[in-house]
């Protein structure tokens, strides 16, 4: 598992506190008692074969239990540490998340993540969800749920709808788009473009680290954020509205992921993952 963990065996025996021979040594043993070759021997480490990969899948999560039951006994306690990473947006279903963190004892980091940096994102000994509005494809990472009602719309002045006689796609093409710079560089986004720009209309696009900064830009001038979810608390302001684009897109989808490895600190609040609404896959 250390090899498996370091990619080499020079880097395990470092972890481990060992030479490099005996770890070798052992390796070799386990392999001819198995009747398997575990490993290749690479150049630059070394890599499981299929045969390695198949008991390293029934090993990880029994070796992470192991794990975490040792820490316990050693230090006393099990760190209640849970990682949440998101794309952007996300508010009501990370609100949601995090109380439920905070009621079962959890403490919740809460973290971005762009699509192209997912191998990058550190699993915490398996205490890891991602919330992404693409899908994500990672060997580490199983999806957990989709959440395919997820709401995605307009947050503008009623009196710039009623400027363009309550045309949508007018509203769009004429308006210049607030949005989060990871929605920016979406699918969702490109598909959004492709059904709202024409060869002689092209779009004018602000990328803002935060829409709920942009109040006064929504408020006084030709400007429309584009959020996913229903903003309760700006709507007091009756001079404002919020118009779905599912007309538009069709519905707009919520993946959640969950580390694959064992994750006892997860679990204590997952059931409000079922709560999020939309169909478990």
């Amino acid at each position: 598992m250390a090899v498996v963990e370091n990619g080499s065996l020079s880097k395990a025996a470092r972890v481990m506190n060992r030479t490099t021979p005996p770890i070798a040594k052992s390796i070799k043993d386990f392999e001819t008692s198995l009747g398997k070759r575990l490993f290749k021997r690479e150049k630059f480490g070394m890599t499981l074969t299929k045969d390695g990969q198949e008991l390293y899948n029934d090993l990880r999560d029994l070796y992470l239990q192991e794990k975490e039951i040792t820490k316990k006994h050693f230090s006393g306690y099990i760190i209640n540490e849970a990682n949440i990473y998101y794309d952007w947006g996300k508010e009501s279903h990370l609100i949601n998340l995090y109380q439920s963190a905070h009621q079962n004892n959890v403490q919740v980091n809460i973290l971005r993540f762009n699509y192209d940096e997912v191998d990058e994102i550190v699993d915490y000994d398996g205490n890891t969800l991602i919330l992404s509005s693409e899908q994500v494809v990672s060997e580490r990472f199983s999806l957990q749920k989709i959440i395919e009602n997820s709401p995605l719309g307009i947050y503008c002045r009623k009196e710039l709808y009623e400027k363009f006689h309550y045309d949508l796609v007018t509203l769009l093409q004429k308006s210049t788009w607030l949005c989060d710079p990871a929605f920016y560089k979406s699918s969702l986004m490109s598909d959004l473009l492709a059904k709202i720009e024409t060869v002689d209309n092209k779009t004018s696009v602000r990328q803002m680290d935060n829409i709920g900064c942009c109040q006064s830009f929504i408020q006084d001038g030709d400007f429309i954020g584009i959020i996913d979810h229903y903003p309760e608390e700006e709507l007091i302001d009756k001079s404002l509205i919020y118009i779905p684009l599912n007309k538009i897109l069709g519905k707009s989808v919520c993946y959640i992921y969950k580390s694959k490895s064992h994750s006892s600190v997860l679990n204590r609040f997952m059931g409000v993952v079922d709560k999020l609404g939309g169909e478990i896959n």
